[in-house]
């Protein structure tokens, strides 16, 4: 027997101790039992040669790694009388091989679970790797061979799985447009986008250059998604409760007219809508106006937009009627349609309308007068009682009115004849007071206390709201100077001032002068003010928050609500329109936006405050969906100045909010 001194190093036996022993000692306990040794001695003589990878162990018991040849030796005359083994120590070559192996399952198993797709192309366009799920999104069976395929091919059998309708001509265009677009993103800046839609669902697909060469593609499913956003962009240009489009379009669709032939606006009002109400309670409302809505659609022509501007408003841009007649045949059939009894909760409901009409381009060429102008003569309408009527320039009453009206706000602006009323805010987790909303109200000197919305318009119109802004800025710091040192002030601030020059050095200057510190402000703004000029308004609002000042978006949901405009301002609050909290329960819509409103602010790290609550019910509702702040009528409404402080005190002592939830 030869024993070297290889073998020695690695079974640990020296030759003196290893000779007479059996073949088997080397091996481990369950190879003996399983007859392995005998097994590779018989191999070995019947073939010649056996070669082979297992564990063996060593003097001291410890196992490793070897690769066996094991060779017969025979005599002259072939005479078997030994075997030769040759033996080597690949324990590390093992273990990395198992560290590799553990590595690739692990990443196997990332990538079955992986929502994407993944892929790997080499530098000659093949493709050297695919996921099961690029292969499933790709459209490609289980048993189709693609390893080595050049992309193109690959590409336009995907645009035939993705649409078997397309025809070849089109499919070998779209695959040599895809090609040049990608190739030349790739080159310019590593990276390259597609996204790609078939008859039942979207793909999304990103490409990333790799160093040598070739490039990794990753594909996402966004069908699901892109129905979402459709949806959502649609809930944003439209009523939610007329599926009417909004007044969000409404500038657009009078720009759109006066671009072609012209038209007429009529701006519809009803009559007698507030004793439906009163009648039937709002759920009969709002399915009078569903029914008003589809009248006033199946009266237009194709290219008319109907639009519902709130409440019982309506405005009709008429883009078919030939001038003044064509606009009031309309008018008439507009209101005939309405005045036919509605059937609500075993009653009926009898309406009336009144329509005013600006003709385009006779009486406007803008959208702002041409509404200016129908809406002036819907009121001479409503005078004359549930009529139709044409503007004129001679409609002086009402001009006079306006005149009237313009003084008085301009005198209450120098006289301080405004009054802001507060209506506290209030944290849902910890059931404490964060803060005060300034709510504007004025008693006119002639016509007594009048609402915001009887002046806040026509003052938009005069151009009067940034002094009225600047007014109620100041009051409200000044009377948040009396409160305790952490409640926060909100002021709302209108699109014009927003828009106006020098709304942050403006804020730094009633800041100083009140001696308010900058945290305890808070500005609302609203989401038209954003989206007009969005470089603009993250300027304004970078500034302002610079200086320590809060923003909020205030009416979240009931304009565009485009996503990228929370992505890209300072928002630290966002107020859910409280037309969406008054419905919670009564309209799964309304239920889905607050949801989703709500695990945006969580997602984004900012604060959702719900308007207009009002029961203990869309309280359970709000705070189970993550709601931060409530605000409405069931904490309290909004009261004078004089009232806050004995309010903080009354709240403190009954230990915040009446409400407990369990």
């Amino acid at each position: 027997m030869n024993w070297n001194a290889g073998a020695e190093r690695v079974n640990g036996y020296r030759a003196e101790d290893i000779v007479g022993r059996n073949f088997d000692c080397f091996y481990t306990s369950e190879d003996r039992e399983a007859g392995l040794p005998l097994q590779t001695l018989a191999f070995a003589r019947s073939t010649g040669k056996f070669e082979g990878d297992g564990w063996r162990v060593r003097r001291n018991g410890e196992r490793y790694w070897a690769h066996v040849t094991v060779s017969p030796i025979v005599d002259a005359v072939g005479k078997l009388i030994g075997f030769a083994k040759v033996i080597r120590d690949m324990t590390a070559s093992k273990q990395q091989a198992d560290r590799t192996q553990e590595a690739t399952r692990k990443l196997n198993l990332a990538l079955a679970n992986m929502s994407q797709g993944l892929s790997l192309f080499d530098a000659d366009e093949r493709l050297v790797f695919c996921s099961a799920r690029w292969r499933e999104m790709m459209g490609f069976e289980e048993s189709e061979w693609l390893d080595g395929l050049i992309f193109s091919d690959l590409l336009r059998r995907f645009f035939r799985n993705l649409d078997p309708t397309l025809q070849e001509d089109g499919i070998g265009a779209r695959v040599i447009s895809q090609r040049e677009v990608l190739f030349t993103q790739l080159t310019a800046e590593g990276a390259a986008t597609a996204e790609w839609i078939g008859r039942d669902r979207t793909l999304f697909m990103n490409h990333q250059a790799v160093p040598g060469g070739g490039w990794v593609t990753t594909i996402d499913d966004v069908t699901e998604r892109r129905r979402v956003e459709k949806h959502i962009v649609h809930l944003a240009h439209h009523d939610m409760l007329t599926d009417l489009p909004n007044r969000s379009v409404l500038e657009q669709a009078i720009e759109d007219a006066l671009a072609g032939q012209g038209g007429a606006i009529l701006c519809i009002d009803l009559d007698r809508f507030k004793q439906v109400n009163d009648t039937f309670g709002h759920h009969a409302g709002d399915s009078t106006l569903r029914a008003v809505a589809d009248r006033i659609r199946r009266q237009l022509d194709v290219g008319d937009v109907a639009i519902r501007m709130g409440g019982d408003e309506f405005v009709v841009v008429a883009k078919a009627v030939s001038g003044a007649v064509g606009a009031t045949c309309l008018a008439e059939r507009l209101i005939d349609a309405i005045r036919q009894p509605i059937g609500v909760d075993g009653g009926f409901a009898a309406l009336g309308a009144s329509v005013g009409i600006a003709v385009m381009p006779a009486d406007g060429s803008d959208a702002d007068t041409l509404l200016r102008h129908a809406d002036i003569a819907m009121y001479r309408a409503k005078e004359n009682g549930n009529t139709c009527v044409l503007y004129e320039s001679g409609m002086e009453e009402l001009i006079l009115e306006r005149q009237r009206l313009d003084v008085e706000l301009r005198q209450a602006i120098l006289d301080d004849g405004f009054d802001l009323h507060y209506q506290p805010i209030v944290c849902l987790d910890t059931n404490s007071i964060t803060g005060f909303e300034a709510l504007l109200r004025w008693t006119n000197p002639r016509r007594g206390p009048m609402t915001p919305d009887a002046f806040i318009p026509f003052a938009e119109e005069i151009g009067l709201m940034p002094e009225i802004d600047d007014w109620v800025l100041r009051a409200a710091c000044l009377e948040a100077r009396r409160w305790p040192d952490d409640l926060v002030v909100s002021v709302n601030v209108s699109s014009t001032r927003f828009r106006r020059p020098g709304l942050a050095s403006k804020i730094v200057a009633i800041l100083a002068e009140t001696g308010l510190p900058a945290h305890r402000l808070e500005i609302e703004i609203t989401e038209t003010a954003a989206i007009d000029n969005l470089a603009a308004a993250r300027t304004v609002l970078n500034d302002i928050r610079c200086l320590g000042v809060q923003i909020a978006l205030d009416d979240f949901g009931t304009g565009y609500s485009s996503l990228s405009l929370l992505h890209a301002l300072p928002f630290q609050r966002i107020k859910i329109d409280r037309s969406f909290v008054r419905d919670l329960a009564t309209n799964p819509q309304s239920e889905a936006i607050v949801r989703a409103v709500c695990g945006l602010c969580q997602g984004l790290g900012v604060r959702a405050t719900a308007e207009g609550v009002e029961t203990a019910a869309q309280v359970e509702y709000l705070s189970k969906e993550g709601c931060s702040d409530l605000q409405g009528y069931l904490i309290s409404r909004p009261m004078p100045s004089i009232d806050v402080q004995n309010w903080i005190r009354t709240f403190d002592d009954h230990h915040g909010y009446v409400v407990q939830l369990g």
